[in-house]
Parts: structure tokens; C-alpha cells; sequence
């Protein structure tokens, strides 16, 4: 593909060895990078709405700095300007976008792919008017976010994760939802709207989720307190979740959430971000998100989606 100036927005925070992975990143890539730190949360977000169209913009973090630089590019979409293709370096605790498009985590690789990239047109999800490219959720995942401890997350990455969730199985705060979709209800004590077939990194809860898909899928938990909580825990990790006979599975483009349970926290791509009641759909502004070529390859059939803004929801990049 025709190379473009490459912007990377980098949090200066990550700590010193994902500074150094970065460094030996774009070593390896030989490209020349305007380097956009973040200096406060949200900062992302800023940076990325500024980024001329004919750059190729990279964000070197977590999901969540993902998230922010994904707004940043539908806020400049809504003010009617032309936007840069988002890729991913990545440096965060889960990386389940990264897991999603099959991106590898060695550095000469991810080199090669700021170097060819393929594009393909995602239509984020939106819920309560923030974007999102992975998943929302509520019950006990999003009570696990909401009270992970930040200190534990920096000293052991994803065991922090894990720690707070076997707190919330073992010690279950009581969730009641009620979940609608078209003239369906249903009432559950945990759901997770997603547009990924991976969560919480490489475990797979809704197999035929796509990013390139113009529906988002709802993974539907009835099942309340240790017992249930326990065994869709483990169903996750086997990547099962989805064949228990009590969950349920629905695609939509829309979905309204309430709660029956006071103030409950919404979890948006990884971080603690609101609480019900909320709606989510799709996005009516695309964006080209830079995935490796055997992404792309996969996903050529979705190339007779129908049109958004007359711009496919798909597309390869050119060579």
C-alpha cells in the first residue's frame, strides 16, 4: 500500500518496559513516527480527533486508550472532517483487539504490520453516545472493572483482573437487569453486548461476533450468586460460555438495557465507564481499522455488506 506519514499516540505512564518495547518496535518498523504523548486521561482522545486523514494513526497502549482514540475519530467524523486509519501497538493488559484481528505480540511483527497493513470498515457500537469497537458489560464483569485495584493492575497486568473476579463470585453483589430487544424481554443478572468474538483476551465468548458485522451479539446470564457465577466463569475460559443451556445468545443493532438493582456500572472495552440505564447500537460512521493482511483475507466475503455513507463496511486496502 501507498505508505502515508505514520502518528503514534503513546502514554508516557505505561512504565519503563513498554517505553522500551516501543522503541524496539519502531526500530524494527525503520519508519519515521510523530510521537503524541498523552498526558492526562482523555488526552487520547484529543490527540486522535486532530490527526490529518492522510496519516496513518497508531495507538501504542491498552483497549482503553483504543477506545479514547476511537471517539476522538467520530468526533471529528461528526464535525464533517476526513479521518486517519486507526491501528493498534499493543501494550495494555489485555489487548483483546490486537487478539481479535489475530495480531501477533512480537515486535517484528507488529513492525511488519505498521509497515503493510490492510484495512478493513468497522461500525463501533455506541452506547450512551461513546463509541466502542469490543463490548460493553454488566453484572459481574463490570463490577470486576469497576473495582479492580489499579495499584495490583500495574504490579501483575491481568491477575488483578482475576483476583477481583473471584472476589465477586465468591462474594456476588445482587444484579438484575432487564434487557430489551425489539418486542423481546428478557431478565438476567449479567449481559455483555459485544462486537468481538474474544474477551478479556483470548477467550472466545460469542464464536460468530465480527467486527466487520453489521449486527452486535448479546450474551444473555439469568444465573445470579457463587454457583452460576462459578460456572460461567469456567465456561469462559474453556470458551464455552456460549453452550450453556442457560445463556443465551441474540444478534441486534439495538439494544436497551435498565437496571431493577439501583446504579449499576457499565464496563466500555475494558474500563469502568458509566452506569445504567443505557442503549447501544451501531455507529452511522465508519472507520478503517488497520489489521493484518490474513484478517482482511478472511473477511472478503463481508465485502457485499451493504453501504454506510456510501463507503463500504469493508474494504482491503489498495497496494
Amino acid at each position: 500500500m501507498t505508505h502515508a506519514g505514520v502518528t503514534v499516540i503513546f502514554n508516557p505512564r505505561a512504565g519503563g518496559n513498554k517505553q522500551r518495547f516501543l522503541s524496539e518496535i519502531l526500530q524494527h518498523a525503520g519508519v519515521k513516527v510523530e510521537l503524541l504523548q498523552t498526558t492526562h486521561p482523555g488526552h487520547a482522545r484529543e490527540l486522535a480527533r486532530k490527526v490529518r486523514a492522510h496519516q496513518r494513526l497508531f495507538v501504542a497502549g491498552g483497549d482503553g486508550s483504543l477506545n479514547e482514540a476511537l471517539n476522538g475519530l467520530l468526533d471529528a467524523q461528526i464535525d464533517g472532517h476526513e479521518v486517519p486509519p486507526l491501528g493498534i501497538i499493543p501494550l495494555g493488559t489485555a489487548n483483546v483487539l490486537a487478539v481479535e484481528v489475530g495480531l501477533s505480540l512480537r515486535a517484528k511483527a507488529i513492525a511488519s504490520y505498521i509497515n503493510n497493513p490492510s484495512m478493513v470498515w468497522v461500525r463501533p457500537g455506541v452506547v450512551n453516545g461513546r463509541a466502542f469497537f469490543l463490548m460493553v458489560g454488566m453484572g459481574a464483569d463490570a463490577d470486576t472493572v469497576a473495582n479492580v485495584s489499579l495499584r495490583l493492575k500495574r504490579l501483575i497486568g491481568k491477575g488483578a483482573y482475576i483476583l477481583e473476579g473471584l472476589r465477586n463470585i465468591f462474594f456476588p453483589r445482587h444484579r438484575d437487569f432487564e434487557v430489551n430487544i425489539g418486542r423481546e424481554n428478557y431478565r438476567v443478572a449479567g449481559v455483555v453486548v459485544t462486537h468481538a468474538k474474544h474477551y478479556g483476551g483470548a477467550f472466545v465468548i460469542s464464536p460468530e461476533a465480527s467486527l466487520t458485522s453489521n449486527n452486535l451479539d448479546v450474551v444473555l446470564m439469568p444465573g445470579n450468586g457463587i454457583g452460576a457465577l462459578s460456572r460461567y466463569g469456567l465456561a469462559l475460559t474453556l470458551n464455552r460460555l456460549h453452550e450453556q443451556s442457560d445463556v443465551s445468545l441474540v444478534q441486534t443493532e439495538r439494544v436497551t438495557i435498565t437496571s431493577h438493582c439501583g446504579p449499576a456500572p457499565l464496563q466500555i472495552d475494558g474500563e469502568s465507564a458509566g452506569k445504567l440505564p443505557c442503549e447501544i447500537s451501531l455507529s452511522p460512521y465508519p472507520v478503517r481499522l488497520m489489521v493484518p493482511p490474513a484478517y482482511a483475507d478472511i473477511h472478503n466475503a463481508d465485502q457485499s455488506n451493504p453501504k454506510q455513507d456510501g463507503r463500504p463496511l469493508l474494504q482491503i486496502a489498495a497496494d
